[in-house]
């Protein structure tokens, strides 16, 4: 028992030594030193599953390009500008269509810096979305993975998790992207 649990530590001393190595090849000079602004467009592309509360089915479906179908509000694609401390961002994103269909989304996030041209960014907050019809509140989750072509070009791709509770007698609803696709340019 004492042999596995020294092995045990000398695996988790190694790994833990190799994880920074990996988080510092991320970092350039000009990256994450300080403060900088981040101006996105976000879920212009996708694929969408919602499931309304009650017994209706789920509903999925597919957006190419800006806005082609959806069937919540939290599927808009949006802008979306974080200023970012470090790896830590405080941003705000937000959305209107023609329909008069409007949303707005503030948020924190982190960025991990998995290799030189790949990062992981997790962000998470509340929106508001007004619609004609109903309005909606809630939380979202997203999990992006960065690829940095350029050193201030960024696409991003994930998932997405959008919990939303409607205004009463309507529907709240849980929406999950598969994957969102947008674009990050750094300042």
């Amino acid at each position: 028992m004492l042999r596995r649990c020294v092995l045990l530590s000398i695996v988790v001393c190694v790994w833990g030594g190799s994880v920074a190595g990996a988080a510092a090849q991320h970092e350039l000079p000009y990256e994450f030193r300080g403060t900088h602004v981040a101006l996105s467009i976000e879920r212009f592309m996708g694929i969408d599953y919602v499931d309304f509360q009650g017994p209706s089915d789920g509903h999925a479906s597919a957006r190419l390009f800006l806005n082609a179908n959806e069937p919540v509000p939290t599927s808009l694609a949006r802008f979306g500008v974080d200023v970012f401390i470090e790896r830590l961002s405080i941003g705000l994103a937000g959305g209107v269509t023609s329909d008069d269909v409007g949303i707005v989304a503030p948020r924190v996030g982190y960025l991990f810096g998995l290799t030189p041209t790949i990062g992981l960014w997790l962000r998470g907050g509340a929106f508001y979305a007004a619609t004609p019809g109903p309005n909606y509140a809630g939380i979202y989750a997203e999990a992006l993975f960065q690829w940095f072509p350029y050193s201030r070009i960024a696409f991003h791709l994930g998932p997405t998790l959008d919990i939303a509770f409607a205004d009463d007698p309507n529907p709240n609803y849980v929406a999950i992207g598969l994957p969102e696709l947008g674009m990050t340019a750094w300042l």
